[in-house]
């Protein structure tokens, strides 16, 4: 199991939460959002783009794929279940070829590759499966940045007992509990994710979920040390990121100012429904969306200290504002967006 947070210094105390704040939405730094990481269905593209305009998200890069809407870019897929037939690297080649000529932004890589496509004898896919090479080689030679969900929370790797963290998301979800036989470990699929991003240097990776290991800022950043063609971002896990010491995460989010990208996770259903980073065994409702973006800015803008994070489900905890300096903002919320996908004039900065 990864180095224990305690010795890393990071503060994991239980703390009382302290009152909210009667702060108006528009208090918070007036500076325009691409969210690098939502799943939108089409036919709910208008209504996200009404949303996320409301809470200063002018373009938002839509990991379910699709169409290019305004407001709204998609992501490339790949079905990795179609590498043991003949020809899957032309079919890899092509689909992202095609793809990209559509507006397609990058390569979405769900965490079912590791933890959930199986090969003929049974056995899981590895992330870092050397016949999955030509997808990876291609998207960088198409400039097609590798949005990578490898593995999950720690605590889904453990028994879901009642002593687990994370309890109430595995109780409403069982098949997210990856602990037991048949399984790997935790630790074995983020060595794939890793040997992936070291074999191609020349593709760009933008590690999801704060680079999946939110529970460990600094292997993170030890990460991004040694891959310059790794980047992070901060999907659904505002709540594990904002438990660490304030301190550290702020100097964390400077040092690497341009290689931390904004994204929130937002699932939008068929039906109606919301997810805003993860929901019980209900969805979300509409009226927590205010309360979910507020969350977001008070984090990275204030130096508010043990207030509620944006997500309850994911466990009882409060955590402490990191109050980035303006031009950090700017990096986070759209510059490096703009930069990573080439978006310059598609974005907020004029070309």
């Amino acid at each position: 199991m990864a180095v224990a947070l305690a010795a890393l210094g990071f503060a994991l105390w239980p703390r009382e939460p302290a009152p909210r704040p009667s702060r108006p939405m528009d208090a918070y730094a007036p500076i325009p959002k691409i969210d690098v990481h939502v799943h939108v269905p089409m036919e709910r593209a208008e209504e996200a783009r009404g949303v996320f305009a409301r809470y200063g998200v002018v373009l938002a890069l839509n990991a379910n794929g699709g169409e290019v809407r305004d407001g709204l870019r998609p992501y490339c897929h790949v079905a990795f279940e179609r590498v043991e037939q003949p020809g899957f690297a032309a079919y890899a080649r092509e689909t992202l070829t095609a793809c990209r000529a559509r507006g397609g932004v990058g390569l979405k890589i769900f965490k079912s590759l590791g933890l959930g496509t199986r090969l003929a004898d049974g056995s899981l896919l590895a992330v870092d499966d050397p016949r999955l090479d030509v997808v990876f080689e291609v998207a960088g030679e198409l400039d097609l940045p590798v949005l990578i969900h490898t593995g999950d929370p720690q605590a889904f790797f453990r028994p879901a007992t009642d002593d687990n963290e994370r309890i109430d998301e595995l109780r409403a979800h069982p098949s997210w509990s990856f602990s037991g036989p048949g399984w790997p470990s935790w630790e074995e699929v983020f060595a794939q994710y890793e040997a992936r991003v070291a074999r191609h240097p020349e593709t760009r990776f933008l590690g999801a979920h704060f680079g999946n290991a939110p529970e460990e800022p600094e292997r993170v950043g030890a990460m991004l040390a040694r891959y310059d063609n790794l980047y992070v971002e901060t999907g659904a896990r505002v709540p594990e990121i904002g438990r660490h010491d304030p301190g550290r995460m702020r100097a964390l989010f400077i040092r690497w100012r341009e290689r931390i990208l904004f994204g929130t996770d937002v699932q939008m259903g068929r039906s109606g429904s919301w997810v805003l980073g993860s929901a019980g065994e209900d969805p979300d409702p509409p009226a927590r969306i205010p309360v979910f973006y507020e969350a977001h800015w008070r984090y990275f803008e204030t130096a508010d200290r043990r207030f509620r994070h944006p997500t309850p489900i994911q466990g009882d905890w409060t955590i402490d504002g990191i109050d980035l300096p303006r031009e950090v903002l700017e990096d986070l919320y759209h510059r490096n967006a703009e930069r990573l996908f080439g978006l310059t004039g598609a974005g907020v900065t004029p070309q």
